[in-house]
């Protein structure tokens, strides 16, 4: 029995000795800091779209389209262009030709770009749009963009499907009533719509996986001014990040948070201890403010975000300058550095 008990006592010991251990997990170094410029132009009339690995950067008009639709099979959330200053009323009717915006509120995209803070909520999934399609909107193409009848149209969804929506629309007088579908394609997040050419989507953003923050003109809510006032909405000009895939970030500003640690001292060890948001302005506008004594822009220089990109990747961002050499404003310089 002895010797039962020591062959089995060898032979484990033989193969626990044998057993390969664990590899240790390593960590990627981190990477080097990136300085890039985001070209917008004096009156912010670019969009530039970029990817905070690589470096790459794609630029778009920004009044090249109107409506955004959510390009995903399950998506139906469609978007206005709140850089054109864009509005939109439910009618609370699903007539064309006799809805009307009289007395209706208008409402535009706040730019969270949260689900119950969009001008057209996509209430269609309820089951009346099955009877009928939705209620007709009417819209606010926008100012100074647009102007007499080309600044409004009435709008409708009739259906939406995994692959497409089908849309009609018209001229707030009833007149160029004319139907359109819109073919998802899921490597996208938004597909984009212009009425004045329906039948053609213009290409905005490159595909959703290339890209991580847009810097754009949009148009912020200072919920704080009452209805009515000329500041309630107001445009502005910043950074979104790109929702539709995942991305999120958080803010990270001396005497604003708890425990601030400087971007130099930021490391990947401290990331759980941060929460981060899925809002779409995180990074927004707010990281420079305007100095009346010498008409000029600066930038908080403790402030920085860190940014979840879609990859899994985490990058600390700085804004460094608002202004080319010649001293424009809309030239927008940052620090990326993957942690």
């Amino acid at each position: 029995m002895r010797n039962i008990v020591l062959i089995f006592v060898s032979a484990l010991f033989l193969f626990s000795s044998c057993m390969k251990e664990d590899d240790a997990i390593t960590l990627p170094a981190p990477g080097s800091v990136k300085q890039m410029t985001a070209v917008m132009g004096n009156n912010y009339e670019t969009q530039i779209y970029v990817n905070l690995e690589t470096g790459a950067s794609v630029s778009r008009p920004y009044k090249a389209y109107d409506l955004a639709f959510e390009a995903s099979p399950q998506g139906m959330r469609i978007y206005l262009n709140s850089g054109k200053y864009m509005f939109a009323c439910n009618t609370g009717n699903d007539q064309m030709t006799v809805a009307d915006s009289v007395g209706k509120e208008w409402n535009i995209d706040d730019e969270q770009l949260l689900d119950d803070s969009l001008a057209m909520k996509y209430y269609w999934q309820n089951s009346s749009f099955n009877a009928g399609g939705s209620n007709v909107y009417v819209i606010d193409r926008g100012k100074p963009e647009h102007t007499g009848s080309a600044r409004w149209r009435k709008f409708k969804v009739l259906s939406v499907t995994a692959t497409e929506y089908k849309i009609c629309f018209s001229k707030y007088d009833n007149s160029a009533y004319d139907t359109a579908v819109i073919t998802k394609d899921p490597a996208y997040a938004l597909m984009y719509f212009n009425f004045d050419t329906p039948h053609q989507l213009v290409q905005q953003a490159p595909p959703s996986a290339d890209w991580d923050v847009v810097f754009t003109k949009y148009t912020h809510v200072f919920f704080e001014e009452p209805i009515g006032s000329p500041f309630r909405y107001y445009p502005v000009c910043g950074a979104l990040n790109n929702i539709w895939v995942g991305t999120q970030a958080l803010r990270q500003q001396k005497d604003s948070v708890a425990n601030y640690i400087p971007m130099e001292q930021c490391t990947y060890s401290l990331l759980n201890s941060y929460q981060f948001s899925n809002d779409a302005d995180v990074v927004g506008y707010n990281w420079k403010y305007y100095d009346f004594n010498d008409a000029h822009y600066h930038v908080y220089p403790d402030l920085y975000f860190v940014v979840k990109a879609a990859s899994g990747y985490y990058y600390k961002l700085r804004m460094v300058d608002f202004y080319n050499q010649q001293g424009d404003k809309g030239t927008v310089t940052f620090e990326s550095q993957r942690m």
